[in-house]
């Protein structure tokens, strides 16, 4: 082990007010930026930042502004399936909740960038005041199998006095969705009711009953609809048990833990004033009469925003990337890379370090 390298044993967490989690998988670059970005932009804030190295990325090298940062080296993770870099993000964020001692936790990924000035102090006094339990970025909502309408683990805020972190677990349910997949639409049936197949009895009952309906709704209704009508119902809509989905699916349906997504950039053609008014009319009719779960479109109003950041003077991160862009309080907020080394490295370090001051400065 580099003894760069900090084990929770070793160290006394200093009690700041937010701790900030990232996962390091090759994006120690990204994180330098990531690091050096946020303390410029918060210079008077208290916080520390938990880092996770998945990869390595850290054995000879310290991080940028290596002062407020705790360095766990990652566990090697035992699932080789498809979806293993799922499982290794996410047992690497279960180990990082064992060392955090915050009020606040935010969960964030590598290649999402906040840019606001002061904004922890601005989020932490908002997220107080409004009594939010989970703040943060919801799946971009063009990507229409994902799950909607709450945070995702590329940034997460969390309140840990009114979430207990023994009830917090990232683990994906990939694995178990693609197994049920695979059965019979008698065998899934079956599961409805009770009657669990020897290889999954050690699943939770609860879950499987969800993933089985789940896979059953798809099947009879979203899949004839894919096919019959191609550009408005897409077959795995709403499916994803992703990193993260465990604490969406405990808490997102409880009023008990209220919650706040941020504005993405995305024209939601349900809310879109069409060429005549026979168009208009079958958009409403689409929206009044497809359920939430089989619509290819977000069905609540605000959950997206159809400005970008170009609109409002600012640089054009979706246009001339394809980028994220995330509004909050009305103004460009964050933006996420998404695919973060690759499409980092299509542009390099200089290149996105300079249209991040750009962002964090004035508007072009």
């Amino acid at each position: 082990m580099s003894s760069l390298t900090v084990e929770s044993s070793a160290v006394e967490m200093q009690i700041d007010q937010l701790t900030i989690c990232s996962v390091s998988y090759r994006s120690a670059s990204l994180l330098d930026l990531n690091l050096s970005l946020t303390r410029d932009l918060n210079p008077t804030a208290n916080f520390h930042w938990l880092l996770v190295d998945n990869n390595n990325d850290f054995l000879d090298r310290k991080p940028q502004d290596a002062q407020t940062v705790q360095l766990l080296t990652g566990d090697s993770c035992h699932n080789r399936g498809h979806f293993r870099g799922s499982y290794h993000h996410a047992l690497a964020l279960n180990k990082a909740l064992g060392v955090v001692s915050t009020r606040y936790l935010l969960v964030i990924d590598p290649d999402f960038f906040i840019f606001r000035k002061n904004w922890i102090k601005d989020v932490l006094n908002y997220m107080a005041k409004k009594e939010l339990s989970f703040w943060g970025a919801p799946y971009y909502p063009d990507l229409a199998w994902k799950r909607r309408y709450f945070p995702t683990v590329s940034c997460m805020l969390i309140d840990l006095e009114r979430v207990f972190k023994k009830d917090l677990d990232f683990t994906p349910e990939l694995d178990e969705f693609q197994l049920l997949s695979k059965k019979s639409t008698p065998a899934l049936t079956r599961i409805l009711i009770g009657i669990i197949p020897e290889e999954v009895q050690h699943l939770n009952r609860r879950s499987l009953a969800d993933m089985a309906w789940v896979i059953l709704r798809n099947r009879w209704v979203a899949e004839p609809l894919s096919e019959r009508f191609p550009k408005r119902f897409y077959p795995n809509v709403n499916v994803s048990r992703d990193t993260g989905f465990k604490i969406q699916n405990s808490f997102g349906r409880n009023q008990k833990y209220r919650l706040e997504t941020l504005i993405p950039a995305y024209v939601n053609d349900l809310f879109t004033k069409k060429s005549s008014n026979f168009m208009n009319i079958a958009a409403r009719m689409y929206a009044l009469s497809i359920p939430e779960d089989v619509s290819i479109y977000p069905k609540k109003r605000n959950y997206s925003t159809h400005l970008h950041f170009r609109d409002v003077g600012f640089f054009d991160v979706r246009g001339q990337f394809g980028w994220e862009e995330f509004f909050w309080q009305g103004e460009p907020f964050a933006m996420h890379i998404k695919g973060g080394t690759r499409k980092f490295e299509d542009i390099g370090y200089d290149k996105l370090k300079e249209i991040l001051l750009e962002l964090a400065g004035k508007p072009v």
